[in-house]
């Protein structure tokens, strides 16, 4: 079963972090030090780029799972105020989704996977509660606990998923809101980020001569390595000042 919490690079991924450790190593190498012997640096970059991905795709990825979930209790909910039984409610769900999201989403599997656990006799707390370990997001691990707790002492189910769901509901909500509002803050920061490198290569191709003192010398190659890092960290903390967490 997938852990939500790791993420498989696929091949469009991969052709992306290697391009984009090319061009990034190239671009160093040409401005910083004017020397291809800094593209030995490539693999470093291409680690680099690959983290910052991978953080970036097991975010979209938690996302989504919480989205696909909420739709998927809130159709087991529907079910159980219809007469359905619990097992039974996930079974709906489970046609419900492939009709919302498509024989192949996420959510569809899982509670495929759940109803089939059923059928094994596992218990459904169980089950739910291996998948919130694996689904990476705090509200449905919380979910799961209260799910558990009242499959023993026979509680609410309806009353239970209406609230989990709703808290989830709202906590997407007030991320698609923080989104909205950083996204111009983080075109900014992009455009700043790149103002650098834009004098760099403009200085190299209007005047060529005028940063040929900073190359091929121990102290110009100290002096470019300690600007590249101060960008590097620059950019590094902007990213992290609009990584708001809820």
């Amino acid at each position: 079963m997938s852990n939500y919490n790791e993420y498989i690079f696929t091949k469009k991924d991969k052709l992306i972090n290697f391009a984009s450790a090319i061009v990034l190593a190239i671009v160093i190498a040409y401005l910083f030090y004017n020397s291809p012997i800094a593209l030995v640096v490539t693999p470093g970059f291409y680690i680099f780029i690959k983290k910052f991905l991978m953080k970036y795709r097991i975010n979209q990825q938690k996302k989504e799972v919480e989205k696909e979930f909420v739709d998927g209790m809130q159709s087991v909910c529907t079910s159980l105020l219809a007469g359905y039984s619990l097992e039974n409610a996930f079974k709906e769900a489970e046609t419900e989704l492939k009709l919302l999201y498509g024989e192949n989403a996420i959510m569809v599997e899982e509670f495929r996977q759940i109803n089939q656990s059923v059928e094994l006799n596992i218990p459904l707390e169980k089950i739910i509660e291996d998948f919130a370990l694996r689904s990476g997001s705090e509200e449905i691990v919380s979910f799961s606990e209260v799910f558990s707790y009242a499959k023993r002492g026979g509680g609410d189910f309806v009353k239970i998923i209406e609230t989990t769901t709703m808290h989830i509901r709202e906590t997407i909500e007030t991320h698609r809101e923080i989104d909205i509002l950083v996204a111009s803050k983080k075109y900014e920061q992009n455009i700043m980020s790149g103002i650098p490198i834009f004098i760099m290569a403009y200085l190299r191709v209007s005047s060529g001569d005028y940063l040929n003192a900073l190359y091929h010398n121990v102290a110009g190659v100290l002096f470019m390595t300690v600007c590249l890092g101060a960008y590097g960290a620059a950019f590094y903390l902007a990213d992290k000042i609009l990584q708001i967490e809820v």
